[in-house]
């Protein structure tokens, strides 16, 4: 089917969208307040006018094709666009103060120039970003919206799974050794390895199907924000995922030197008002989740 205006689906367009963001049709149907046979049924006659599957169903396990990942991030940018649009009309309704929460690492890592660049888009808002510590049971009641490491106890508050990291090696490429390439993960240990006090590496080894890691060069710095500035200062190798080097690694300042990935051990978390949020959380929040989907990350 050729679309226009005049016929594009777009109540399948958002039943696609918040499917194509959860990878999950419940947790989709749930978000949009109707069934999951409903939900499942809008996705396939999408798929059937398009004449392409925008879902891999295969393992029992919902994934997006590559026609899928497009259409995604064109639906999710065309969303944001409508709702700011629609937001936006009264300035003066969005006055006012929103008070973010993150902890230190994810802020200097990736979530800063997210909130930058939307006070920048929003100059009527006063925002405030302010510290938790990973693993934070209990929110204070003032913050408007966090963004935790670690599942927080959400009381009367609204509690999402936003995604999980998972760590891959990278480097700056000037430490590499002229006609050294890195092949296999013992490759690696050519080189100091970058660890925070967490020290992912021998797990990372064990996926990467290593037994028996032998002794390495490390440099240990305690907190994650400064073994992100050591790579890019081309101290080491340290293992990152890819939203904490997205810039880097799109604009090759670094480079992903091998394939294997570990999971965190924790999930990113959003918690926000279980009711009806303000027009500023509610803002950055959509602002958060479609800045995420540009940067491809999912659980």
């Amino acid at each position: 089917m050729k679309f226009n205006r005049r016929n594009l689906p777009l109540n399948a367009m958002r039943a696609f969208e918040a499917a194509g963001r959860h990878c999950h049709m419940r947790r989709a149907a749930d978000e949009l307040g109707v069934t999951h046979g409903a939900l499942s049924r809008q996705v396939k006659q999408l798929e059937e006018q398009l004449g392409t599957p925008l879902f891999d169903r295969s393992h029992n396990r919902l994934a997006l094709t590559h026609a899928g990942q497009r259409l995604l991030q064109s639906v999710r940018q065309a969303l944001d666009l409508l709702t700011t649009g629609a937001l936006y009309l009264d300035p003066d309704s969005i006055h006012g103060d929103l008070t973010i929460a993150s902890p230190p690492s994810a802020s200097s890592a990736w979530l800063l120039p997210i909130v930058g660049d939307f006070a920048q888009q929003y100059p009527e808002i006063t925002v405030q970003l302010v510290n938790i510590a990973p693993r934070t049971r209990h929110i204070d009641s003032q913050i408007d919206v966090a963004v935790c490491f670690g599942q927080p106890d959400p009381g009367k508050r609204k509690i999402e799974p936003l995604f999980r990291e998972r760590y891959f090696p990278v480097c700056n490429p000037k430490l590499l050794k002229p006609g050294h390439r890195i092949r296999t993960p013992m490759d690696l240990l050519e080189y100091p390895l970058l660890c925070d006090r967490y020290n992912n590496w021998p797990r990372w080894f064990g996926v990467a199907g290593v037994e028996k890691v032998p002794e390495f060069r490390q440099l240990i710095l305690e907190e994650s924000f400064l073994m992100l500035a050591a790579v890019k200062s081309g101290y080491g190798i340290a293992l990152v995922d890819r939203i904490e080097m997205h810039r880097e690694l799109r604009t090759g300042h670094v480079l992903q030197l091998l394939e294997a990935t570990l999971p965190a051990t924790e999930e990113y978390y959003l918690l926000t008002d279980a009711g009806t949020l303000s027009l500023r959380a509610q803002l950055f929040v959509e602002y958060l989740q479609g800045e995420l989907g540009r940067m491809s990350v999912t659980r």
